[in-house]
């Protein structure tokens, strides 16, 4: 008689047991992949602020100044036009700059005549500018939205200090200047609307120039989106901005209506779009008066990175900042001069409170 031959191979608890070893490893190698994807993204978020960083003291070497937040003089729209207008040439977007400042049937979608110069409105859907892209200025880290369509973005804004009051009129509408800020605009602040290195007396290594904001995210009502709570007035948060805070539920929901504008035109200069105050401290709530989306207000950076955001400051430095950083004393009445009552972070955001700042 023959001799059977065995035949070798898993039994069904054999196999069972090496998937399950096999999802185990996956389980385990799954998150370390994810964190070095989003350290990758956070690096790139990271070298779009340095660039930024770069313009604004090229910017500088030859203006003298560092670009109006929210400038042009006139025209419809007032002085909304952002900072970023007057950068383009400085990272490398020097053919749209042309194209925005020549105007005529070239800056238009549509082959109209209508535009002058910069006499257009950053929310015109048919100037090519508004609905270009400008890839420097987004982080991978954060996904896109689909608010304010088809008007391009921005997940950078610019420091207008620590005090949500502008002195009336508003922040931009058609005289906002910010006072306590790196970056101020369209009217006049003693030197002409604009900003000098010189005046920064905290030092440009203490002062923050820019951050990163996470932009507005279609349809939320979470702090962590990009939304803003409209309301109560404005008022309200020039005596206590603390009241802010009292708009947001144990969720991170607002409680109250919300803007979506934070990051959604990256042409306009108004906060609500591209400007970020120091008062209650990073990825913390952010409000504005239920008028508009140009109304004083507290605005707060924030970011999709763990922990706090990333921002650029006066000499060029990135820095990663906590959002657990001291922020003082939320409930003081803002200021027009002298030292910040909202503790480190608002002394990061005055240029000349004459706060020692000693770590942050």
């Amino acid at each position: 008689m023959r001799k059977m031959r065995s035949r070798k191979g898993f039994t069904l608890i054999e196999l069972l047991v090496v998937i399950a070893i096999i999802a185990v490893l996956i389980a385990l190698l799954l998150p370390a992949v994810q964190q070095a994807r989003e350290a990758a993204r956070r690096s790139q978020c990271k070298n779009n602020l340095k660039q930024l960083g770069l313009a604004i003291h090229n910017y500088h070497d030859v203006y003298k100044t560092v670009p109006m937040a929210s400038g042009r003089d006139g025209g419809p729209g007032g002085r909304r036009q952002s900072g970023f207008v007057g950068m383009l040439p400085y990272i490398d977007q020097a053919p749209l700059y042309n194209l925005i400042a020549n105007g005529g049937t070239r800056a238009s979608v549509n082959g109209s005549t209508n535009y002058n110069g910069f006499s257009f409105v950053p929310w015109d859907n048919n100037h090519k500018a508004v609905v270009t892209q400008i890839p420097m200025l987004l982080c991978p880290s954060d996904s896109d939205t689909t608010a304010q369509n088809p008007r391009k973005k921005a997940n950078y804004a610019f420091s207008r200090g620590d005090t949500c009051w502008d002195h009336s009129p508003n922040w931009n509408g058609n005289g906002g200047r910010g006072i306590r800020g790196f970056f101020v605009g369209g009217h006049n602040n003693g030197n002409g609307g604009t900003r000098r290195f010189r005046d920064v007396t905290d030092g440009l290594s203490n002062t923050i120039a820019m951050s990163e904001k996470v932009k507005a995210k279609n349809g939320s009502i979470y702090v962590r989106d990009g939304v803003i709570a409209r309301g109560p007035a404005q008022s309200s948060y020039r005596n206590n901005p603390a009241i802010c805070l009292s708009q947001v539920d144990a969720q991170g929901r607002y409680t109250v209506g919300v803007g979506r504008w934070a990051g959604t035109r990256w042409m306009d200069g108004a906060p609500s779009f591209t400007g970020i105050t120091t008062i209650l401290g990073p990825n913390k709530p952010s409000c504005t008066d239920p008028g508009g989306d140009q109304r004083d207000g507290v605005h707060e950076p924030s970011s999709r990175h763990v922990g706090g955001v990333q921002v650029l400051m006066g000499d060029g430095a990135v820095r990663f900042i906590s959002e657990n950083i001291d922020s003082g004393n939320p409930a003081s009445a803002n200021v027009i001069s002298g030292p910040s009552p909202f503790g480190v972070w608002g002394a990061l955001g005055s240029v000349q409170g004459g706060e020692p700042i000693s770590e942050f």
